[in-house]
């Protein structure tokens, strides 16, 4: 662990202990608890208190103003569960260790102990979760310059990894947008990009060097994510427009495809052999391949005729592969 991760690290359990202690701590006291000498203690307390964090000094004791740091929240059961669900998805939306994530789920936690502490364990048990998976440092410092770019309106150089082609590529990227996909659990920034002097989606997975600048740059009063996502089955688009693909999936799974609505475009149409046909808009069938797959013979892409022979390639393929001979055309 590097030396800014231990501190930033610190001043999250310092804050977490001094809000959870009424009558607050000394700074010997928070020494001995630490680790550390008590100088590097009051370092602490005033980054904390330049973090804005409510801290203030009764004696030669430090505790949290909680009127200071933040508006307390009456939440019913019901919202107590809302919060704990949004906190779930964000702690499976990827498959990166994220020391942001466990932070933000065990503050989630601490918060609701009092009003509903079986929520609570299931959410430090969600940090826990994260906490346990591989550090990939390099991840963790791309969506950091990242997310502080899109924050700052600072434009952040990098480094690409690309996914069709076996190169790296450096680039000067403006964030607009962060966005999670479910879809390979993966992190997506949706920007302008000039190496390609046009906006771009890349998969912050695949930075693995970002460093923020002090360029600065405004988003385009025309850039609007949720239009721009509208026809993207996960944060994939075309410039040039959405492609229409239509399904037929067979009896035995119709109820399961209508039991959810997959895609805001989305048309299903019964058939008089109970089968039904499903048409939706996407803006790239790159993702959208893997959720066609997924229901195996079950369902038939009929259109448009290259996706639905890409699909038929894979299926022979895949028979070869199990040693059948299938013939092509």
């Amino acid at each position: 662990m590097s030396q800014a991760e231990n501190i930033y690290g610190r001043l999250d359990a310092i804050e977490r202990l001094l809000a959870s202690a009424p009558t607050g701590r000394t700074t010997g006291e928070l020494a001995q608890q630490f680790g550390v000498d008590a100088d590097t203690i009051r370092r602490d307390l005033l980054r904390l208190e330049d973090l804005g964090t409510g801290l203030i000094k009764h004696g030669r004791r430090y505790l949290i103003d909680h009127r200071r740091s933040f508006h307390r929240v009456k939440l019913s059961n019901d919202e107590a569960l809302a919060l704990y669900l949004a906190a779930r998805l964000l702690s499976r939306h990827s498959d990166e260790h994220n020391p942001h994530v466990v932070r933000a789920l065990e503050k989630l936690a601490d918060a609701l102990s009092a009003k509903s502490p079986l929520i609570a364990g299931h959410m430090k048990r969600a940090a826990d979760a994260v906490r346990a998976r591989k550090v990939r440092r390099e991840y963790v410092a791309a969506l950091e310059a990242m997310t502080q770019g899109w924050a700052e309106g600072r434009k952040v150089r990098l480094r690409y990894r690309s996914y069709t082609k076996d190169e790296t590529t450096e680039r000067v990227f403006a964030p607009y947008f962060i966005e999670p996909s479910g879809i390979g659990y993966a992190c997506y920034a949706i920007g302008y990009d000039e190496l390609r002097g046009a906006l771009r989606t890349l998969k912050i997975e695949r930075v693995y060097e970002a460093r923020l600048t002090d360029e600065r740059f405004a988003v385009p009063e025309a850039f609007d994510p949720q239009q721009l996502l509208a026809s993207a089955w996960g944060v994939i688009w075309r410039d040039e427009g959405a492609i229409e693909v239509t399904l037929r999936f067979a009896p035995g799974v119709v109820r399961r495809v209508k039991e959810s609505t997959w895609h805001p475009s989305q048309r299903i149409e019964d058939l008089a052999d109970g089968s039904c046909l499903f048409t939706v808009l996407v803006g790239s069938t790159m993702e959208f391949r893997p959720w066609v797959r997924q229901w195996g013979s079950a369902v038939v892409v009929l259109s448009p005729a290259t996706f639905r022979e890409e699909i038929a390639a894979e299926v022979r393929e895949m028979a070869r592969a199990y040693g059948m001979e299938v013939a092509d055309g």
